[in-house]
């Protein structure tokens, strides 16, 4: 789970990809009556926010509900994936149709209103966006070739959308509703470091997703509340422990980066600092995290066996990794 693993993400994004299919043929055959040819569907991040909301009228028996989804947007389910991975879609955009806005504001609707109204992103921060990820593509691919494919098989879309709300900031967000796909805000992430971080954060929520497809992982009420190492706000246990676990793989990932020669190339010659000042922000809040679980988490038997996984990777990447 903490490791790149190309082979494993490819792995698990096709099993996500067979839940969808099968679940949508039942919500279709089963609830809807209809004939369904489910050889000719693609998996694109809109098809499983479609999925996510006619399952929710599903839960509550609203069948008209379920019908209008299906009659509204189901046209999306027989769109062709983009032919390259990590394809950037800027909001707004003519790659998204009117369904694909809806269904995947739907799914990235976050617990306190960040991103509950996206807009198109600027066009100069979209540009700016474009040649910091090329530059970032190629020094990862040649450099750390592990996380760049894992990266290109866990992310399908790279959704660019900015808030129409402008006290409602944000970096980025990843939802399993719109799985396959990762929010940024390319406002914040133009520059290589943040936007690799960014990529790393936001693509190790996907993997966590996967691990509580068979297992709760957290067992504690979501009405209780601790400080969270990454947001001003208390939250769930459950959205300490999916930081706290992101936490852990961007400190690997900066590990790794900074024994690399494509340091220099992405960041120029302060880049070692840059590095070494962000793995000192991200120990700070991984530690904090940590605790808050340790003292207060009710873990599954899965959960707290990635957690100590998560411990083991942060500490074996240790002071000592900050040695240029």
């Amino acid at each position: 789970m903490m490791a790149p693993d190309p082979a494993f993400a490819s792995a698990m994004v096709g099993e996500v990809d067979r839940r969808l299919v099968a679940a949508i043929d039942y919500l279709r055959s089963e609830g809807l009556a209809e004939q369904v040819d489910t050889g000719a569907m693609s998996a694109s991040p809109s098809a499983h926010a479609l999925q996510n909301l006619a399952r929710e009228a599903a839960v509550v028996d609203d069948i008209p509900e379920i019908r209008r989804l299906f009659s509204e947007h189901g046209h999306i389910l027989t769109r062709p994936l983009f032919d390259e991975r990590c394809h950037i879609v800027p909001w707004g955009g003519p790659d998204l149709t009117p369904s694909d806005f809806t269904l995947l504001q739907s799914a990235f609707i976050d617990d306190i209103g960040l991103t509950a109204r996206l807009v198109a992103p600027s066009p100069q921060h979209v540009a700016e966006f474009h040649k910091s990820f090329d530059l970032l593509g190629r020094e990862l691919a040649r450099h750390l070739p592990n996380w760049w494919q894992e990266l290109e098989a866990l992310v399908a879309v790279i959704l660019l959308a900015e808030s129409g709300d402008e006290t409602a900031r944000f970096g980025g967000a990843s939802a399993f509703a719109a799985w396959g796909a990762i929010l940024i805000n390319p406002a914040n992430s133009r520059a290589a470091l943040p936007l690799a971080l960014t990529l790393i954060h936001e693509s190790s929520h996907l993997k966590l997703f996967y691990a509580y497809l068979e297992d709760e992982i957290v067992l504690n009420g979501p009405d209780e509340r601790y400080s969270s190492p990454l947001r001003r706000e208390a939250r769930p246990m459950n959205g300490i422990f999916h930081a706290t676990f992101v936490l852990a793989r961007m400190i690997l990932f900066l590990s790794d980066l900074i024994r690399t020669d494509a340091v220099p190339a992405l960041l120029g010659t302060t880049g070692h600092d840059a590095i070494e000042a962000d793995l000192r922000r991200l120990r700070a809040a991984f530690d904090e995290g940590y605790s808050v679980i340790a003292e207060h988490g009710v873990l599954t038997p899965k959960g707290a066996q990635i957690l100590a996984q998560a411990h083991e990777t942060v500490e074996s990447c240790g002071d000592s990794q900050l040695a240029t």
